[in-house]
């Protein structure tokens, strides 16, 4: 009796361990805030996201300037000489969470995603890779 007693413990606790934490969802929301408010971790590699789900990581440690130009156009340059542009709409935030190396990606909007994301929401339209000449 001993055995089978200490089996269903066993699956129980089993059980009970197999699920994971269930969060609210105000607990969920500030997981992201934090994000935002967090002190500046540095996060190795940006991930730029093509559209095409391609994706290319560059690291931070090589990022040298972040310029942003009124009409939403953020440009990243690199020791090696690459260039990233990423056009599109509300991009300041995006601008800041770069610079303080807090983004860990910035992504290409599919056509849809750009007509269902509201206001006051990061939009990037095209983003463009340039590589620096080889000698």
């Amino acid at each position: 009796m001993e055995s089978t007693e200490k089996t269903r413990r066993a699956k129980f606790l089993a059980d009970a361990m197999s699920t994971g934490p269930r969060y609210e969802p105000e607990v969920e929301d500030a997981a992201h805030a934090h994000k935002d408010t967090r002190i500046a971790i540095p996060t190795p590699m940006l991930d730029i996201v093509r559209r095409d789900g391609s994706i290319r990581s560059f690291s931070y440690a090589h990022l040298t300037e972040v310029e942003f130009e009124p009409g939403d156009t953020i440009t990243l340059k690199f020791t090696n000489g690459a260039e990233v542009i990423a056009e599109g709409s509300g991009l300041a935030r995006t601008r800041k969470q770069v610079r303080l190396h807090r983004a860990d990606e910035i992504r290409e909007c599919s056509p849809s995603e750009l007509l269902l994301q509201g206001e006051g929401v990061s939009r990037v339209e095209k983003i463009y890779i340039t590589e620096a000449e080889k000698a």
